[in-house]
């Protein structure tokens, strides 16, 4: 080979060597770029619920503290008056929506100084915390939340992750059933001087990623359902009044409505005419299942609701689907296994189980398939307190036999209200 073929062949190999340096190099950029923005979206994700967290739990302890200064205006000096109203001032001006605003960690520090000489100014003696809980407990509200899902563990995830930022709204109960495709979850938070705006605002935020999140076309259930979000109902606790817990329900289904544009029903308290939530689920074909084996498949099936909604537009997305809002008192949900294939002879049982069928009072039943073998005589209890699982049961029991069938022990699928509040005020104190 002569020299300038040989100098030719080497210049190849080195071009060559360059360009493979070059690609590894602009390869290894461009997976740098995407790692780092993913690692960075994870840090940004984290930092904001932290600061979401700390500003929550601000406006907790300003409205705890603003409860107590309407309750007795003597309690607290001048002085004190004066930097609670200040930490009010600063919590209002803070930009938890703008993360990019530069004035946001001066506040945040202001803030911290602030709640500093409130903490040390009031002493927090034993004496104060006992108060400061006693009248908590007389303040609370309870929403119930119950979204068509299960088996979509990423999306519950999401969807109690979103309520973290606004303590003092906490969850204390999750009931969750694979068969029917379905959770519950129960909210409780502090309506303390007369703010709801944590209770809603948690509820809203949970509403908002389970609609993000979930598609009601790829649902499949044993559980009737007409949306993602299906029931949102609110209940007053200890002391709180039914009109204050129907104000919140009547503002979150305004803005369910308005802002995230699903159809929404008012039902309850809530509603000026007082019309029950099984009245709207007739009307809007709630009971009745569309696949083989008694299930619930798929979206919504109308492009129009024939029923018009309280808030929202009457178009309806399949994969939304509709919400019903409401707040009553107390609500019971017992569940009574069946052990039997036979629904209609279920059927049977269940309705006269329910007041609708001649049976007990202010009981509310559906029978509904729950895995092989078994089908539940699902209660809703209106008035516990008069009527509760155990006559619930005697009576299941005895239908049973006369059915020839055979009966389980039923469950809740709550705790009583005394539970959750004791429940939630175990959270707040470990917390």
């Amino acid at each position: 080979m002569s020299s300038g073929l040989n100098e030719d062949f080497l210049d190849c190999i080195v071009r060559l060597e360059e360009t493979h340096v070059q690609q590894g190099f602009d390869e290894g950029y461009e997976e740098g770029l995407v790692s780092g923005r993913e690692d960075a979206r994870h840090l940004g994700l984290k930092l904001g619920f932290e600061t979401g967290e700390l500003i929550g739990f601000y406006r907790g302890c300003s409205a705890l503290w603003n409860s107590a200064l309407r309750i007795d205006p003597t309690r607290f000096s001048p002085q004190l008056h004066k930097h609670l109203n200040d930490f009010h001032v600063l919590l209002d001006k803070f930009p938890l929506l703008d993360p990019e605003d530069e004035a946001k960690d001066g506040i945040k520090d202001d803030l911290r100084v602030k709640f500093s000489i409130i903490c040390a100014s009031l002493g927090f003696s034993k004496k104060q915390f006992e108060w400061s809980e006693e009248m908590l407990r007389e303040m609370l509200g309870c929403c119930k939340v119950y979204i068509s899902e299960a088996r979509n563990k990423t999306a519950l995830e999401a969807i109690e992750r979103a309520l973290k930022p606004f303590p003092p709204a906490a969850i204390v109960n999750k009931f969750e059933d694979a068969a029917y495709g379905r959770v519950g979850y129960t909210v409780v938070s502090s309506l303390a001087n007369g703010s709801s705006s944590s209770l809603k605002n948690a509820v809203f935020a949970m509403v908002k990623t389970a609609l993000d999140t979930i598609n009601l076309e790829l649902h499949c259930g044993s559980h009737p359902r007409l949306g993602v979000v299906d029931h949102i109902c609110f209940h007053p606790l200890s002391q709180t009044s039914i009109e204050q817990v129907s104000s919140v329900a009547n503002s979150l289904a305004m803005d369910i409505g308005s802002i995230l544009r699903v159809p929404t029903y008012l039902y309850g308290a809530a509603e000026k005419e007082q019309c029950t939530l099984d009245s709207i689920r007739r009307k809007l074909g709630y009971f009745k299942a569309n696949r083989e084996g008694h299930e619930w498949a798929g979206g919504f099936d109308l492009e129009m609701v024939p029923l018009k909604p309280d808030a929202g537009p009457q178009e309806v997305s399949k994969a939304k689907g509709v919400v019903a809002v409401g707040a009553c008192g107390w609500v019971s949900n017992y569940n009574v296994p069946v052990m039997s294939n036979d629904l209609k002879a279920v059927r049977r049982i269940a309705r006269k189980t329910s007041e609708r069928g001649g049976g007990l009072a202010s009981v509310q039943t559906m029978a509904l398939v729950h895995g092989e073998g078994v089908i539940e005589v699902a209660c809703n209890l209106l008035n516990p307190s008069q009527v509760g699982g155990d006559e619930v049961q005697g009576l299941i029991e005895r239908l049973g036999r006369e059915e020839g069938l055979l009966v389980g022990k039923g469950y809740y699928t709550d705790y009583t209200p005394d539970q959750i509040v004791e429940r939630y005020m175990d959270l707040l104190n470990n917390s």
